[in-house]
This record gives C-alpha cells, structure tokens and sequence, in this order.
C-alpha cells in the first residue's frame, strides 16, 4: 500500500518544477532578502526599499501588450490586446514611484495626507500605492463597483489632496470633484495618449472642470513621472509615530453610510509578508494573476505578498474579466486564491467544451476526465496545487 501523502507528492511537484520550469525557478524567494523584511523594528518604507533593492532586476509587474491600430476610414486610434505580457523590474518600478514621490512631496502631498484611488488593479495603480508608501500618505482605494453616491462621503470624509483615477474611471472621477470636496490635483493612470479617445476623455474632464470653475490640475500619470525625473529625489518619509495610519479601505455602505477601516504601518507590512500557509511552504514563488480589487484587503495581501517574496505580479487585461481566461493561460499562476464568480466562469468553459464534444458521442466518463485535464493544462497550468 502507498505510503505517499498529499505533502509528498506536492514537494515532488515542486522540485520538478525547479527543475522543468526556468520562470518558476527564477522567482523563488531568496533567503537573504525574507530574513531581512523581517528583522524587528523596521518600518514600511524601509521594508519595501528592502525588497525592491533585494530583487531589483526581477520581473516585478506584468501588463497585456498592446499594438495601436488606426482606422483606414475613421483616422482614428485604438489599442488592442496581443497574446504576451510585458513586465517592469523591481528596480524599474521602485525608480517609478520614487519619481512620482519626487513629484508629489509636500506639495501637493504632505506626509498623513489622504489620496483616493479609483481604479482596477493594474501596474500604474501599483506604482501609485508604492509612491504613497514612500511620501507617508494614506491610501484609500474606492470601490470601483460603488455608485457615485457611495463614494461622494469617502471623498468629503478623507478630504484627499489627489484623486487619482484609471482612465477608465475617469468621468466619475470629474463627477466626484464636481459635487464633494476639491482636490489639488486628479491624475490620470493607465492612459495612452496615442489613443483618441483616451486623450480626448482628458481634454473633456479639463473642460468640465474648468468651466465649472474648479482649480483643480488635471495630469496623467506619465507626466507626473516625466516631472519627478527632473526633481531632486525626495526622501522617504518615516514617521515619528511607530505605527501611524497607512491604509483606509472603506465598506460598499450597502448596509448604511461606507464606514473606514483602518490599517496602520504593521498591518499594511503584514501584506508585504507573505505566509502561504495553506498554500505549501513559504521558499514556493509567487506568480500571480492579479484581478481582486485593490479596495478589498485580499486584492491588497495578494499582491504585495507576491512583491514581498519576490514574485511576479500579473494583471488581468479588463476590469469586467471578460480577458480572464486568456489571461490565465499565458500566465500560469503558482497561486489562484478567487471568488465564486471566477470558478463559475472555470465551469461554464468546462461546460461549453463537454457539450461541445458531446455531440460526437464519445463515453461520458472518459470525456470528462479528458477536459477537465485539458482546460487544467490550457488554462490553470502545472504550477497550481
């Protein structure tokens, strides 16, 4: 009778994954660096610094490449997806926000301020968030799934300096400014100029607030980095106060008025130590496929738990999943931590092919078997447990 257990078989997966798989030996958490994070008393900025210094010329962040395509007849721009990612390093990405901090510091943001993010996961979120880390700020990420009217009470109640939005989320942005509070400045992120209506949707929100008389500087976010190159480096900001408050993330306000949770240094560090617990032993890397919202403390563990262990962060292609399978199946997560929806779309694949091959008559035991093993290789991958 075999003796070999679950926990056997998994770490002889593992192996051969090293042994098989260059991209998933390549990101293997590096001793060195996770006995560093973890030394006691070290602050938050110093611990990402740590990080991003330790593995600065890995593949930190992963976006969908795009080609730009004009309309013979239109003469008008768009981007659409290609069947590879791009990534940005580490170092790449730690000189990013340190430009945006060098943009940002003191003026418009002093350390304690308040910036709300409205907007999905995404490379251009992740830098922002890493910027805040490094100036002092307080984040507070806003549902992007919330009606304006739940959001316009975040925005009163946290007076943020800067709103920064996705472009895809930037009309409610301008509706936020219109009817609350009024920020320094609404960046723009995850734009592509070359894109006419994307550069168009810009020019709009500018009008629209300036004809509503409100002086608020609307800039993207490559501008805001192109200014900051130019700037002396600001200095990372560490707080006198040894667990001040990093992190607001508000409820939906289904049940009520959106009420703030707050997370100080040491928890919003906890998301930066990554225990994988159920998910085998922690020398196991961490390729992800990031799509859980930012405004929600998984999105956020998820994440920067990859970044904390020296892992790849990828980023599903739309906000409404309709790229999530194809997604998947050029990245091959190590890790597939989701929600009901996801495994939902998973089953009606499964679904669609079976009945799909149904129709030749094959035994339905054995054809099962067979796409469930098939959508596995196809979709999910070998790395996933």
């Amino acid at each position: 009778m075999s003796t070999d257990t679950r926990a056997d078989a998994l770490e002889r997966r593992i192996h051969e994954l090293y042994a098989s798989d260059p991209q998933f030996a390549a990101a293997r958490p590096d001793e060195a660096v996770s006995a560093a994070i973890a030394r006691p008393g070290l602050r938050l900025p110093q611990l990402v610094q740590t990080v991003m210094d330790g593995y600065a010329n890995r593949p930190a962040l992963g976006q969908r490449a795009v080609q730009l395509v004009k309309d013979p007849d239109t003469g008008r721009t768009t981007a659409e997806l290609l069947p590879r990612f791009e990534t940005i390093t580490y170092r790449e990405l730690w000189q990013r926000a340190g430009a945006i901090a060098s943009a940002w510091a003191n003026k418009p943001v002093q350390p304690g301020d308040r910036v709300c993010v409205l907007g999905f996961t995404s490379v251009d979120y992740t830098i922002i968030d890493v910027a805040l880390i490094r100036l002092g700020a307080i984040a507070v990420p806003l549902q992007t799934s919330a009606a304006l009217t739940q959001l316009a009470p975040i925005v009163a109640e946290t007076e943020p300096s800067i709103i920064a939005a996705s472009i895809d989320h930037l009309s409610d942005a301008v509706e936020l400014v219109l009817t609350g509070h009024t920020p320094t400045r609404l960046v723009v992120f995850d734009h592509r100029p070359e894109v006419d209506d994307q550069r168009e949707a810009v020019q709009a929100a500018r009008d629209r607030l300036a004809n509503a008389s409100r002086p608020v500087i609307v800039e993207t976010l490559a501008d805001v980095i192109a200014r900051g190159e130019r700037l002396p480096a600001a200095a990372q900001f560490i707080s006198e106060d040894t667990n001040p408050l990093a992190l607001l993330i508000y409820t939906s306000g289904s049940t009520g008025a959106p009420k703030g949770a707050m997370y100080p240094e040491r928890l919003v560090a906890n998301f930066w130590h990554r225990s994988r617990g159920w998910f085998g032993p922690d020398t196991v890397p961490s390729i992800i496929l990031s799509f859980m919202p930012m405004s929600h403390g998984m999105g956020q563990a998820i994440l920067f738990g990859t970044l904390g262990s020296g892992g790849t962060a990828f980023f599903a292609a739309k906000s409404d999943l309709s790229t999530l399978l194809e997604d998947l199946a050029l990245v091959h997560p190590t890790d597939l931590n989701t929600v009901p929806r996801v495994w939902e779309m998973l089953f009606q694949a499964y679904q669609g092919e079976l009945n799909r091959r149904s129709a030749d008559g094959a035994a339905k035991t054995a054809l099962e078997a067979e796409v469930i093993a098939e959508l596995r290789r196809k979709l999910v991958g070998p790395r996933v447990g």
